[in-house]
């Protein structure tokens, strides 16, 4: 049922040929020996249709046919990872050969399979990066007689028409160490493993069959020796490294490998995940904001989120820095302008709408959605630690004005949300609103107290405050222990009150104190922070007060 290639015997018309071309055999012996490996294998005596097969390759090292009855061999026998690497060193001497381009499909068909994937990646180590040399095992009868097969015969390594494996090739002895009988079995049997690439005759014959970051065929190969070869006369790359053990073409240098999977650009501040997933540092971070998770496998990164170590990845890192200078020096330029756009605090302020804010007043902020946890962690990276907070509304989304708060201090909590203390600031008008990654922000302008150049109307201003003060104590005083208790432990004390009442843009703190803990309406508190007279803001005070202190009377 094999489909077979032309042989390479040449025909004899009926006579024996001379001794002169056929030194110490006959066409005759290579033919039946390939008849009797394949009788052997229907005996499932592996071995030694191994060792007829292996005498075939010492004769005609260049043929391509007997590399793929080696592999069906090895195949049949279980050694599939094996086999494959037969397959594609029987098409990397003649790349036009049928048979063994059906048998590396199914190969590659059934390993990468949905249902098979998960299960090969554990079990077969030639199809992970980090373990590249254990054959599968299909019981210890099989194992033990394979460990004696000769895979590449020494002898069959000389001469110009030798196979030089590609570079990564590694010793068959590494693979049997994982059999406890590595020394002893390659020195015995001096078993050489097939490279995991395709080998390539000294006449180059066929194709190299390649993946995404392999050379071409006219590409520098660097061999564990150092050599190069194949390397296309005349050509030069854009950038060779030279590393250890040799120099390595600008061409391998592939940007796409360096590439974070969340935002599609180049690495920057790399870190990995326990489960092995790299990714840009702010991309991680922005993924856990949603779910503990990872977004490659999803498994659980909640130790992870927890402890907040996002260490970065150094050996990327100096990798990136030394072969991908340019391309580096590019994403922290666009990294620079993102991070100048968050620091401006006029145009696309970040905006949070939650709850009123006041100059100079305490305000506590429990949060938890994603898009507040981004807007967060850009206030603090950029430091300006500063955002702006409104109240909302129906009609626009949040209101005309607010307060902007200063940051003093963030703790993170171990499912990722956070308490941040902040502190009232300026008061703003809102120009024109807009949305950035979930939040709202706004274009600003600050507002500050027109001051009163007049002094007989400075005078009657002083007045008016020190009343309206006496009245705030007054009122404060007369409050229940319980309800005070409660106020100075999340407001702290009312400020003392000042000896020049316009020496503060916003005017007296105590005017913001007092209007956050009143118990007002916030659309009627919006309209008093709008207020840019001082005279005005006391006015309203005074009737709030007048109000309330009518109902303690009562």
């Amino acid at each position: 049922g094999i489909q077979r290639a032309a042989s390479p015997v040449p025909s004899t018309g009926g006579q024996s040929l001379p001794c002169s071309c056929w030194p110490h055999y006959y066409p005759s012996d290579l033919m039946l020996r390939i008849y009797r490996a394949e009788s052997y294998v229907g005996l499932q005596e592996y071995k030694t249709a191994i060792e007829d097969l292996n005498f075939v390759i010492s004769k005609m090292p260049n043929w391509p046919e007997v590399y793929f009855q080696k592999g069906k061999v090895l195949q049949d026998s279980g050694f599939v990872g094996d086999a494959l690497q037969l397959f594609l060193q029987c098409l990397a001497l003649d790349e036009d050969f049928l048979p063994a381009k059906l048998e590396v499909e199914k190969i590659l068909c059934d390993v990468l399979s949905p249902e098979k994937l998960g299960e090969s990646l554990k079990e077969s180590a030639w199809n992970s990066p980090h373990i590249r040399n254990k054959p599968f095992i299909l019981g210890s009868e099989v194992t033990a007689s394979y460990c004696n097969l000769q895979l590449c015969p020494l002898q069959s390594l000389g001469g110009s028409d030798v196979l030089e494996p590609v570079s990564g090739s590694l010793n068959r002895a590494q693979s049997a160490h994982a059999l406890n009988s590595t020394k002893d079995l390659a020195k015995e049997d001096g078993l050489k493993r097939v490279s995991s690439e395709p080998l390539l005759s000294g006449q180059g014959k066929g194709a190299l069959l390649k993946r995404k970051l392999s050379f071409s065929e006219q590409d520098t190969v660097v061999c564990e020796d150092g050599r190069n070869k194949h390397k296309k006369q005349g050509e030069s790359t854009k950038r060779d490294m030279t590393l250890a053990f040799g120099t390595i073409p600008g061409d391998l240098i592939d940007v796409s490998d360096f590439e974070c999977s969340l935002c599609m650009r180049l690495f920057f501040e790399p870190v990995t995940t326990p489960c092995g997933h790299t990714f840009c540092k702010g991309c991680l971070e922005r993924c856990l904001d949603h779910a503990p998770q990872c977004p490659l496998c999803k498994e659980s990164l909640k130790e992870y989120l927890a402890s907040r170590k996002y260490s970065i990845t150094e050996l990327l890192e100096e990798l990136i820095m030394k072969y991908l200078s340019d391309e580096l020096f590019e994403r922290k330029r666009i990294h620079a302008e993102e991070t100048a756009e968050h620091s401006n605090l006029t145009k696309n302020v970040p905006m949070f709408v939650c709850t009123m804010a006041y100059p100079t007043v305490p305000c506590p902020l429990h949060v938890f959605e994603p898009r507040y946890r981004l807007m967060i962690r850009r206030s603090m990276e950029t430091g300006t630690k500063q955002f702006g907070m409104c109240i909302s509304d129906s009609q626009n989304g949040f209101a005309d004005y607010g307060c902007m708060l200063q940051i003093r201090n963030v703790h993170f909590l171990p499912d990722g949300r956070s308490v941040v203390d902040t502190i009232g600031g300026k008061r703003f008008r809102v120009l024109r609103r807009g949305m950035k990654d979930g939040y709202c922000t706004a274009d600003i302008e600050y507002l500050e107290d027109v001051k009163v150049a007049d002094a007989e109307e400075l005078q009657k201003l002083r007045e008016l405050h020190n009343f309206v003060y006496n009245q705030a104590c007054s009122w404060f005083q007369n409050l229940r222990n319980k309800f005070r208790t409660q106020i100075l432990q999340h407001f702290g004390p009312m400020p003392d009150r000042e000896e020049n009442i316009q020496a503060m843009p916003n005017g007296p703190a105590w005017c913001w104190w007092l209007l956050a803990v009143l118990p007002v309406d916030p659309r009627y508190q919006l309209s008093v922070l709008s207020m840019m007279s001082l005279k005005d803001r006391l006015i309203k005070i005074q009737h709030i007060l007048t109000y309330f202190s009518r109902d303690q009377s009562k």
